[in-house]
């Protein structure tokens, strides 16, 4: 609030309207709201108050006040006030001769880039029938402040995922079958005779040597027969099924040419599993079936009262349908599932390879490799790699365009998002960072409308929705916004603009890295909280980290009431 002294204008007032008989005051001091005019969202809004004397306006007075805005050798009007004394016909705020009155002015107007040294002025008129004098223009307020406007370029650029996994698991299955009734090994059976191939290829895929997480053997019987036989008939298969798989281990450990990676096979992990009658198998098997009775049979198995009835039952069902017996031999069985590492390059390889042999490794290995490193550089110099290499990759553009753009390479970022939206048109990921760049040339329009596409997408935007929440003036949105990340200069920008100086302190003392926007920003609230240490001390440190603040603060009008300070001018000098 700025509270300015208009003696020069009252005593004008007088003069002019004296020798007229017209006594007539205006307020000889004004409030005007805020001091120094602020950008909100584009928008500026202005507040005048002042208190007219009682008995000091004439009946038949009539005055028109009316604020401009005055920049770059422009003029900008805002709405007029008319004052009407009590004899007056007409439209106006009435004032009364006895009482007096109060002057509220209210208005807005939208912001330019060339208002930053703008400033409010008013135009006085004073009226009595044909009689008018128009008195000297007045200036009300100073300049615009756009502090809130100054977002830093923190925005989340999206690098896509390499999608390479360190540990994959390779699983290989393969079943040993048993007869009727029976848990001893027969190789004489059909069905072992016909499953030969799976057996040797598991057999094979052990002897590669890979690390073998464990080995899994559930041992299961056919639900025809009583329930405590079957669960001791998947007992003693799996028993067996373990013996024999741990007698060929044992054979393949003790090969001269063996590539496993034990000394013994009791260094390997085997989980055996008896799983009894396997009924959840055969009807399965039943409902897959070309058996026209199918249901029926399906509906009479499940409609017996006991377990022992519907055992019955399936029994039943074998002398009527072959198909039936075929379905149950299939699940007197122990499954042998092996599961192991995928071998995989060292991160140390892969780094090296980047570099030196990129064509070794897959594309997904290529994008991983640059994790690996945090020089940017270095991340770049791999993503343009897996861009020749793989020139249909989306995200080898797309992660290139992102270093770049933490490189300051915003032209070359762009032109490889346009590729990689070429590519892959609308991806959620291309068009969060097409949505900074956008940001970035001031386009918040086409910024958020990228946002919005990438979060239809899964993208997170949050943060980066909280610049365009700066720059439309919703400040508790922003708030939340940029509440991700603690110590961070948006969201002290944010808190500043929402009217808590001490939290925007906080937040920016806790930086990791005291920037020159960082101490810019705490000077700005130094001057705001008459900090005169903290203002000088931040402003200096801001200037010597970045030369550019200099002109900054000259026409910065939070700055207003130190213009004229030595020790401000030795700085911005």
């Amino acid at each position: 609030m700025k509270n300015f002294n208009l003696k020069s204008l009252l005593f004008l007032t007088l003069v002019a309207l004296l020798s007229s008989c017209i006594s007539t005051e205006l307020p000889d001091s004004y409030d005007v709201k805020p001091e120094v005019m602020e950008n909100h969202g584009d928008n500026v809004a202005v507040s005048v108050e002042g208190t007219i004397p009682p008995k000091s306006f004439h009946k038949k007075a009539t005055v028109e006040f009316q604020p401009y805005i005055k920049y770059d050798g422009k003029t900008d009007m805002l709405k007029p006030l008319t004052l009407i004394g009590e004899k007056v016909e007409g439209e106006g705020t009435r004032v009364s001769t006895e009482n007096g009155g109060n002057i509220i002015y209210t208005d807005n107007f939208e912001y330019k880039p060339e208002m930053l040294n703008a400033e409010l002025w008013v135009k006085i008129k004073v009226k009595k029938g044909s009689k008018e004098q128009q008195l000297d223009d007045v200036k009300l307020a100073d300049g615009v402040i756009i502090t809130p406007q100054r977002v830093g370029k923190g925005e989340n650029v999206q690098v896509a995922a390499h999608n390479y996994q360190k540990e994959v698991i390779i699983t290989k299955s393969a079943n040993i079958y048993y007869a009727y009734n029976k848990s001893n090994l027969n190789w004489s059976l059909d069905l072992n005779k016909e499953n030969k191939s799976d057996l040797d290829s598991l057999m094979a895929f052990i002897e590669l040597g890979w690390e073998i997480k464990d080995i899994n053997i559930n041992a299961w019987a056919s639900p025809e027969g009583e329930e405590s036989l079957n669960q001791k008939l998947s007992d003693e298969r799996g028993e067996t099924a373990e013996k024999y798989l741990k007698s060929e281990l044992s054979k393949m450990i003790r090969a001269k040419d063996s590539k496993l990676q034990v000394e013994n096979v009791d260094e390997i992990k085997i989980n055996t599993v008896a799983k009894g009658e396997d009924f959840d198998g055969f009807m399965k098997a039943l409902n897959q079936s070309n058996i026209e009775d199918r249901k029926k049979i399906e509906n009479v198995i499940k409609s017996q009262a006991t377990k022992t009835e519907r055992e019955q039952q399936i029994r039943n069902m074998t002398v009527i349908y072959a198909e039936i017996e075929e379905m149950l031999s299939v699940l007197r069985r122990a499954e042998i599932t092996v599961n192991s590492f995928e071998p995989k390059f060292t991160d140390a390889q892969i780094a090296e390879f980047a570099t030196t042999n990129p064509d070794t490794l897959t594309l997904n290995e290529l994008l991983y490799s640059a994790t690996l490193t945090e020089n940017l550089q270095a991340q770049l110099k791999i993503y343009e790699t897996a861009m020749e290499l793989h020139p249909k990759c989306w995200r080898a553009h797309n992660n290139a365009a992102a270093i770049n753009l933490k490189l300051g390479n915003v032209e070359k970022a762009s032109s490889l998002l346009e590729k990689a939206n070429s590519i892959k048109a609308n991806n959620p990921i291309v068009a969060n960072n097409l949505g900074v760049i956008a940001a970035w040339g001031k386009d918040y329009y086409a910024a958020e409308q990228y946002y919005n596409t990438a979060k239809s997408g899964g993208v997170n935007v949050d943060y980066n929705m909280g610049v365009i929440n700066m720059i439309k003036g919703n400040y508790p949105i922003a708030i939340n916004n940029f509440s991700s990340k603690d110590c961070d200069y948006n969201l002290a920008l944010a808190q500043l603009a929402n009217g808590d100086a001490a939290a925007a302190t906080k937040t920016l003392d806790c930086a990791e890295e005291e920037t020159a926007e960082i101490n810019y920003l705490l000077a700005v609230i130094g001057a705001r909280t008459n900090n005169t240490s903290m203002l000088y001390t931040s402003l200096e440190k801001a200037v010597k980290a970045a030369p550019k603040y200099k002109a900054v603060a000259k026409a910065d009008r939070e700055f207003l009431n130190y213009y004229d300070k030595d020790e401000f001018k030795k700085i911005v000098e």
